[in-house]
């Protein structure tokens, strides 16, 4: 069993996921609504906030992944299985930090002086969001049920059955 993160990374981790989980549902789904509706608007200011949240709790996550060591990866990974995950680690922690600042500068009045390409790279790295979050998933359940390392533990508040 490989050490785990203690309850706040743990709930930094879950409260972030939850709001990048909202960010994809409110950004996808208000182009669904006609403008100017309120569902519209509902789902545009979530977006905001959500996004507004999600940059103050990286920076918190930041600080406190820099200043709290975490769990060492389970023996038997190799060189190459330990740095794609530290490169998704640190692409995750990018991404979290700079998406919503790229959406900052979208709906600012500087961001209108830029034209159309901050809003622009705003949804291609949503989608490149999309794929990090993707393989980050299916790499811890790929450790949890198929090298059977329980890897996933680490974050998880409660224990999975063995078996």
């Amino acid at each position: 069993m490989s050490p785990r993160y203690d309850r706040i990374a743990m709930t930094l981790h879950w409260v972030i996921a939850a709001l990048v989980l909202l960010q994809f549902a409110t950004g996808w789904s208000w182009g669904m609504f006609e403008r100017g509706s309120d569902g519209r608007f509902f789902l545009f200011r979530t977006h905001l906030v959500s996004g507004w949240a999600i940059l103050v709790l990286a920076i918190a996550r930041l600080a406190y992944r820099l200043s709290v060591p975490q769990p060492p990866l389970p023996d038997g990974m190799s060189r190459l299985q330990r740095s794609a995950a530290h490169a998704s680690h640190g692409l995750l922690y990018l991404a979290i930090l700079v998406q919503p600042l790229l959406g900052i500068v979208t709906v600012s009045a500087f961001g209108k002086t830029l034209g159309g390409w901050p809003g622009a790279v705003h949804v291609a790295l949503a989608w490149i969001i999309t794929a990090i979050v993707l393989v980050h998933v299916l790499a811890a359940l790929w450790h949890q049920f198929g090298r059977r390392d329980r890897l996933l533990e680490r974050m998880l508040p409660m224990r999975l059955p063995s078996g």
